[in-house]
């Protein structure tokens, strides 16, 4: 009941202001809602975007829009994360705060991947579909939990995984995407937060690789 009820509230939430969007100038915020740690791809003339839900399920929402101010909730990665007492409220254990945190959304050969990981469990995820609004989702998981991590397919057919904070590391994924090749992690980006100066409160994270016109776009966060 209560998954089936946070279902229903997000999708009512998102399809209201969805239609007062319509009537209107676009101005932030365009969801009045919270989609942390947001990630994004366009395929067509569509965009669609993922966020973090933590311990809530289901979990790992997907939106998609035409014009990045209209927002329709159209999927959900997993219904349940995994069959453990700090998500099943059993044995006075919880997970609250901690499940899911920061995904990865990405196009690549036809397929969509979207990547994430958790504290609860100590593992990565990888859901992957050929129909992003209908399914079927299949689930890849292996250890350990990559934090923050963005998952990048190269022109050369290589795929990466980029994680951390502050000092972000980089290793060749497996081919079928069931864990990190040996011998291929390396230190990435000794300081990623050395462009905010010495405030940093929340070092650089959320890595986000792009490959735009020949040239790579790494994109990470810091806080203040």
């Amino acid at each position: 009941m209560r998954k089936h009820f946070c279902l229903f509230l997000l999708a009512s939430i998102f399809y209201s202001y969805a239609t007062l969007a319509q009537n209107a100038s676009a101005k932030n915020p365009v969801v009045h809602a919270d989609v942390p740690d947001m990630s994004m791809i366009r395929v067509g003339d569509t965009y669609y975007m993922s966020s973090t839900t933590m311990h809530m399920a289901p979990g790992v929402p997907i939106m998609k829009s035409k014009d990045l101010v209209n927002w329709e909730l159209v999927s959900y990665c997993y219904d349940i994360l995994a069959d453990v007492d700090a998500l099943n409220l059993n044995n006075g254990k919880n997970a609250y705060g901690s499940g899911t945190w920061a995904s990865c959304i990405r196009y690549h050969n036809n397929m969509y991947y979207v990547t994430t990981f958790a504290g609860t469990t100590g593992k990565t995820y990888i859901y992957t579909t050929k129909d992003i609004e209908k399914g079927p989702w299949k689930a890849i998981s292996f250890n350990p939990s990559y934090h923050d991590h963005s998952v990048f397919f190269d022109d050369d057919g290589r795929i990466y995984i980029i994680w951390g904070g502050g000092k972000l590391h980089l290793a060749e994924l497996k081919p079928d995407l069931s864990g990190i090749k040996e011998g291929t992690e390396r230190i990435f980006i000794e300081n990623a937060s050395a462009p905010s100066g010495d405030n940093v409160g929340l070092p650089a994270e959320g890595s986000q690789l792009f490959k735009v016109n020949g040239k790579y776009y790494l994109f990470n966060i810091t806080w203040p």
